[in-house]
C-alpha cells in the first residue's frame, strides 16, 4: 500500500469518526432538551440551609455572585458563610459590602489561614465548617451565580427518595472580554449537553461549582477533611456518597458560571486543569469524549485525503451540523450566544486542550503549580 492510499484511508476513517461525533451531538441536544424540560420541583419542607462560599481574590462579577444568595425565594432559614484564608483578601471586602447591604440576613465572614492540605479551597471550606448550623450544606464556588429559585430547587431535589448529593448544570457567563467569551462558549455549545447525556445514561456525573448534601451525609462519608488533598474534590465526594448507597441527582436548573479569563493563556491553563483532572480520574470516559470534537477532527480527516471533493462535501455537512448543534444548545440553556463563526476556532482550541491533557500530570491553580496523581490527589510540583 502506497502512502497516498494509506492517508486516504486514514482520512476517511477520521471522517467516519467525525460523523459518529455529529450523531452523538444530535443525541446530546435531545438529552439536554429532555433534561431542561423536566418539571421544576418545590421542597416538601424547608429545613435550615448553610451555604459555604470559599473566596479568593477580587474576581469579576463577585459582588453580583454573592448578591444572588440574598435574593433567594427559599422559605426556610439560610445561613451564608463566606470565607478566605487571608483577612486582607479583597474578596472579603466585597463580601462585607454584601453583608452590610443585607443586615436582615444571616451572613458570617470567616478569615482563617489554617492549612489542611494541598487543596486550598477545601482548606478554606474546612475552616468555615465548624460554624455550619444547617441541616443541608450547599457548597457554591465564588464564580457561581444562582437564580432566585436556586436553593428551593436544590433542596427539593435533595428531598427525593434515595438522593444523597445534588449538583447543578451550568452555563458560561463571560465577564472579561473575548477570551472569557470563548471559555463560556465551550461550556454552552459543547460541554453542557454531554453532562445531560451522562444524566440520561445513568452515569450521574458530579459537577463541582455548586453541590448540596445533608450535613449528616457529609459527616457519614468522612467530612470535608477527607478531600483536603484532592483536586477532583467533586468527583471524590460523589464517589463517597455513592459508596454510602445514595444517589446523585441534578434539578432541571441552569446556574451561571462566571468566566474571568483575560487572555488565551489564562483560558488554556484553566481548561487544562479541568481536562487533566477528568483524564486522571475517568481515563476511559475522557478518551471517548474525543468524538465531541468532531468538527476539527473532520478538518484533519479532509486534510489527510488531500481535500478530496468527497471529503470536502462531508466536512461541509459536518460544519453545518456543528453550527446547528451549537445554536440549539445555547438556545436551550438561554445562554450568552457568541457569534457562530467563532465555533471552528473554539472547537480547534478544545481539541488542542484535549490532546495537551495527555502530555503531563501537572496543573496550574491560582498561580500554584501542582502535580496530580491518578487518584486525583495533588501535591506541589
Amino acid at each position: 500500500m502506497n502512502l497516498g492510499l494509506a492517508l486516504h484511508i486514514a482520512g476517511f476513517a477520521v471522517l467516519a469518526l467525525s460523523c459518529a461525533g455529529a450523531a452523538y451531538g444530535v443525541g446530546a441536544v435531545y438529552a439536554l432538551r429532555r433534561f431542561l424540560r423536566r418539571p421544576a420541583l418545590r421542597p416538601a419542607s424547608t429545613p435550615q440551609v448553610t451555604v459555604l462560599k470559599p473566596l479568593h481574590g477580587e474576581e469579576p462579577g463577585l459582588y453580583e455572585n454573592l448578591q444572588s444568595l440574598c435574593a433567594q425565594d427559599y422559605a426556610g432559614p439560610v445561613q451564608v458563610l463566606m470565607g478566605a484564608r487571608d483577612a486582607a483578601d479583597p474578596a472579603l471586602a466585597i463580601a462585607r459590602r454584601v453583608q452590610q447591604a443585607h443586615p436582615e440576613l444571616d451572613i458570617t465572614l470567616v478569615a482563617d489561614p489554617t492549612e489542611h492540605g494541598s487543596n486550598r479551597k477545601l482548606g478554606n471550606l474546612i475552616n468555615m465548617s465548624p460554624q455550619i448550623r444547617g441541616e443541608i450544606v450547599v457548597i457554591s464556588d465564588s464564580d457561581v451565580r444562582l437564580p432566585h429559585d436556586g436553593l428551593s430547587r436544590i433542596v427539593a431535589m435533595l428531598q427525593q427518595p434515595g438522593v444523597g448529593l445534588v449538583h447543578c448544570l451550568y452555563r458560561g457567563l463571560p465577564a472579561a472580554g473575548f477570551w472569557s467569551e470563548m471559555a463560556a462558549l465551550d461550556i454552552d455549545a459543547r460541554f453542557a449537553a454531554s453532562v445531560a447525556v451522562g444524566e440520561a445514561l445513568g452515569a450521574h456525573p458530579c459537577l463541582g461549582p455548586t453541590m448540596a448534601l445533608r450535613a449528616q451525609t457529609l459527616a457519614q462519608v468522612g467530612g470535608l477533611e477527607i478531600l483536603a488533598d484532592q483536586l477532583a474534590d467533586d468527583f471524590v465526594l460523589g464517589a463517597m456518597v455513592r459508596g454510602a448507597g445514595l444517589a446523585i441527582a441534578s434539578p432541571s436548573l441552569v446556574i451561571d458560571h462566571v468566566f474571568p479569563e483575560r487572555s488565551l493563556r489564562e483560558m488554556v491553563l484553566h481548561e487544562l486543569r479541568w481536562a487533566r483532572t477528568i483524564r486522571l480520574v475517568q481515563p476511559a470516559g475522557y478518551a471517548g469524549s474525543v468524538i465531541t470534537h468532531f468538527l476539527p477532527l473532520a478538518l484533519i480527516g479532509a486534510a489527510l485525503t488531500g481535500f478530496s471533493a468527497a471529503a470536502l462535501a462531508v466536512f461541509a455537512g459536518l460544519a453545518a451540523a456543528r453550527a446547528a448543534q451549537a445554536f440549539a444548545q445555547c438556545r436551550l440553556m438561554n445562554a450568552h450566544r457568541a457569534p457562530l463563526w467563532l465555533i471552528p476556532m473554539r472547537d480547534g482550541l478544545s481539541l488542542l486542550v484535549f490532546v495537551l491533557a495527555f502530555l503531563d500530570n501537572r496543573v496550574d491553580w491560582r498561580g500554584t503549580r501542582l502535580k496530580v496523581a491518578r487518584n486525583g490527589a495533588m501535591a506541589a510540583s
